[in-house]
């Protein structure tokens, strides 16, 4: 531990990083950037860390926001390729993985709620503060995800 590192970070850190690479991963897709992004929620964490009362509440919501702002700059740059591009885009071939490409297709509040509830089995409360919402909107994105999600896999 440095002189400038908190007390109680780097357990911290060591204790949940895994945790936070699986959880950017899954709201992601993409494994080369869940280390990044998890990198990059620690480090908002720890500036403030003196004054947080439930850390791991606060890496999670931070883990989501940072996953989500990456997601939108991704949306921007796959829009901005197609107006690139003259050719219309192609159809995503479902891999052997159907259930994770079904997921990870689902538009990214969507997701968000499914791994939030199926993966870090959180109740709807909880989701409904990490993603800023109601909890009936909670509701209403995973009811929509789950029949989005068993139209691909009926296919």
């Amino acid at each position: 531990m440095t002189a400038t590192e908190p007390d109680g970070f780097e357990p911290f850190y060591r204790q949940e990083w895994t945790g936070a690479v699986r959880l950017c991963h899954l709201l992601t897709g993409v494994d080369a950037v869940a280390e990044d992004l998890a990198q990059e929620s620690f480090t908002r964490v720890q500036r403030h860390w003196a004054s947080l009362d439930n850390p791991a509440a606060y890496l999670r919501t931070t883990v989501v926001n940072t996953c989500r702002s990456w997601q939108r700059s991704r949306g921007r740059e796959q829009v901005r390729l197609r107006l690139v591009s003259a050719r219309a885009p192609e159809a995503d071939d479902l891999g052997a993985d159907e259930l994770l490409d079904a997921v990870d297709a689902l538009p990214y509040r969507q997701r968000a709620v499914l791994v939030l509830r199926y993966y870090l089995d959180l109740p709807e409360a909880e989701i409904a503060a990490v993603l800023e919402c109601r909890p009936g909107t909670v509701k209403s994105l995973a009811s929509r995800a789950l029949d989005q999600l068993r139209k691909v896999i009926d296919r």
